[in-house]
C-alpha cells in the first residue's frame, strides 16, 4: 500500500529516517519472504500492443546507454548513480508494481513471432535493484526489480517445468518464485530442485508453512547432495535435464545460482549453444553472475575464496551475456 501511495517516491526513505522496519516493508520485496513482488495494476505489459511481426530484442535506451558504456557506467558510484538518478530508480520500481505504465526508456522488449511483446527489465546498473549503493546497502536481496514473464506468453496447454540448480532451502529463494509466478497466472506442473550440500528433507522445508508444503511437495523432486554437473547429457546436468525435459510449446524455467564460477560458465555456454542449435527449450533464466567491479564488495569475494575461482569478467561481459540469451529468444534475468 505505502509504495502505492507515495508516487514521488518519498516512501524510499521515511522507514529509514525513523528507524523502523517501514522502510523494507514499504520500499521493497525480500525474496526470504516468500511472497510475490506487491503490484496495483498487475505490472504487465500493454494488452493493446501488436502482435509480434518476428523474433527480436529492443534494449531500451537504458539499457543500450549501460551496454555502451559499460566500464565507465559501472566504474565508481558517483557515475552509476548520476545513470540511475531517482527519477530512473523510483519510475523502474513503481512500473514493476503497476503503480504507473511502463516507459520505453526503462524497459527492454523480447518478441517472439506472432506472440505478444514481452517487456523485461533493463540490463543496467549493478544487474540488481537499481537503489542498490545508490540509496544504501539494503538493498542488495531486493527483487521488486525484476519482471517475470505471465500467463500471456504461454501457449495453450502448455507444460510448467522450473528447474532449480542451486535449491539451498525452499524457503530462501524457491518460495518466492512460486508465489510471483503465481501471482501472473502460471502454476508449475514439475519442479526439479539440485543442492549439493547434503541436508535432508526436513531441513530443505524448514520455516515452510504446512499447506505451502502440502501444495508444492508432490509436484516437486529434490536431489538432496546432489551437486549439478556440466557432463553433457548427464542426468544432473539441468541445462541437458530442461533440452530433454522441455517442447517449445512449454514453458521452462532455469535457476542457476550454485556458486562455483566456472561450472556455472560451462552450463551458461551449452544453454546459449543448444538455444542456437534448437531454439529456446529454456523460457526464462535466472542466474547470478560473478564478476569483477563494484559488486566485490557485497558478497563475491567470499564466494571466490570458497570455490577456490576468481573470474575475470566484467559487468561489460555481464551485459553481453544476458543481451546474447535474450536475442535468442530466452527471458535471462540476473539474479541475487
Amino acid at each position: 500500500r505505502c509504495c502505492n501511495e507515495h508516487h514521488d517516491g518519498g516512501c524510499w526513505d521515511e522507514g529509514r529516517q525513523r528507524g523502523d522496519q517501514t522502510f523494507a516493508a514499504c520500499c521493497g520485496t525480500l525474496a526470504h519472504w516468500g511472497m510475490s513482488i506487491p503490484r496495483r495494476r498487475g505490472g504487465h505489459a500493454p494488452s493493446d500492443l501488436p502482435r509480434c511481426a518476428e523474433d527480436g530484442y529492443v534494449p531500451s535506451p537504458l539499457e543500450a546507454g549501460f551496454s555502451e558504456n559499460a566500464l565507465e557506467w559501472t566504474g565508481n558510484f558517483t557515475t552509476l548513480c548520476s545513470k540511475l538518478d531517482r527519477d530512473v530508480r523510483g519510475g523502474w520500481i513503481r512500473q514493476v508494481r503497476g503503480v504507473e505504465p511502463f516507459s520505453e526508456q526503462i524497459f527492454s522488449k523480447l518478441c517472439r513471432k506472432g506472440g505478444p511483446p514481452q517487456l523485461l527489465e533493463p540490463l543496467a546498473g549493478l544487474l540488481r535493484d537499481p537503489r542498490l549503493t545508490c540509496e544504501g546497502s539494503g538493498f542488495l536481496h531486493y527483487v521488486d526489480w525484476l519482471l517475470v514473464a505471465d500467463a500471456s506468453s504461454l501457449e495453450p496447454h502448455a507444460r510448467r517445468v522450473f528447474f532449480d540448480a542451486g535449491g539451498s532451502r525452499f524457503a530462501d529463494a524457491l518460495r518466492f518464485f512460486l508465489a510471483e509466478y503465481r501471482s501472473r497466472g502460471i502454476e508449475f506442473d514439475q519442479i526439479f530442485v539440485w543442492e549439493a550440500r547434503p541436508q535432508g528433507v526436513e531441513s530443505y522445508w524448514e520455516g515452510t508453512p504446512r499447506e505451502i508444503r502440502d501444495a508444492v511437495e508432490q509436484r516437486l523432486t529434490f536431489y538432496d547432495g546432489v551437486p549439478v554437473v556440466s557432463e553433457l547429457g548427464a542426468v544432473h546436468n539441468p541445462v541437458a535435464r530442461a533440452n530433454e525435459a522441455c517442447r517449445s510449446s512449454d514453458f521452462c524455467v532455469l535457476k542457476l545460482d550454485i556458486d562455483r564460477p566456472k561450472l556455472e560458465m560451462d552450463l551458461v555456454a551449452q544453454l546459449l549453444e543448444s538455444t542456437r542449435q534448437h531454439g529456446p527449450l529454456v523460457d526464462e533464466f535466472f542466474f547470478e553472475h560473478h564478476v569483477r567491479g563494484l559488486m566485490e564488495r557485497y558478497a563475491w569475494r567470499g564466494t571466490w575464496a570458497v570455490s577456490g575461482e576468481t573470474p575475470s569478467e566484467t559487468f561489460a561481459d555481464s551485459y553481453a551475456l544476458f543481451a546474447s540469451l535474450r536475442r535468442l529468444g530466452i527471458r535471462a534475468h540476473s539474479w541475487i
